[in-house]
């Protein structure tokens, strides 16, 4: 059983399901630009690495008669960041379990995601989940980002805590399994998120759960 003294999360696909949210905006700039729209579970499918990888891929993928270079990339980029200061909860919504959680636990806990991290606290805030946490990072908020397990060690220490062991980092991506592991930090890799199951288990995750609430069920109580 689970037993951290601190945890870490990443937020989309893990506290929030803000894929709809993502795909919308991403869309809107898209069309803003004369181009079609793309399929939710297309640009779902790139979601992880941070919304300028985001738009470069589905571009790259999807718009063969276009040259994408810099330029392309962070107009669209800066087109989707508008949009989404507008929209940024239209249908996000926590995760069952996530609301129960948060505020029945008081391990301290840090939010560290590859979102803007204007974009973060934005979700966080307009959810009433920013209170909750010690930090809110994104993957500006520091040099480095997931999966430099370095900003896994900012967080264990932002936490409090010296032993890395000592702290659990939940996440949907690779990304997140990989960040932790280098970092000596127990992964929990979660399946309910934006990526299939069998791409996170290439990565060997310490604990792999398919809901929250499992992850919640298999965490012991800081009472016990």
């Amino acid at each position: 059983m689970l037993n951290p003294r601190g945890i870490l999360f990443d937020l989309d696909g893990t506290l929030v399901d803000t894929s709809r949210d993502i795909t919308a905006n991403i869309n809107r700039a898209f069309v803003s630009m004369g181009y079609q729209r793309l399929p939710h579970e297309t640009i779902l499918s790139h979601v992880g690495h941070g919304a300028h990888f985001l738009v470069q891929k589905c571009l790259e993928e999807n718009y063969s008669d276009i040259t994408v270079d810099e330029k392309l990339v962070s107009t669209i980029w800066e087109k989707f960041r508008e949009f989404y200061r507008d929209h940024i909860i239209d249908e996000a919504q926590p995760y069952p379990g996530v609301v129960e959680f948060l505020q029945n636990d008081n391990r301290p806990m840090g939010v560290v995601s590859n979102k803007p991290e204007e974009m973060v606290r934005a979700v966080l805030r307009e959810l009433n989940l920013d209170n909750h946490f010690k930090f809110m990072w994104g993957r500006d908020t520091l040099p480095v980002s997931k999966p430099d397990p370095e900003v896994i060690r900012y967080g264990i220490h932002e936490l409090g805590i010296s032993f890395p062991g000592d702290v659990c980092m939940l996440g949907d991506n690779p990304v997140d399994t990989i960040a932790a592991k280098g970092a000596g930090a127990i992964s929990v890799a979660l399946s309910y998120g934006f990526t299939p199951v069998e791409i996170l288990e290439q990565e060997a995750p310490d604990f792999l759960y398919h809901s929250f609430n499992e992850f919640v069920n298999n965490i012991q109580s800081e009472r016990e």
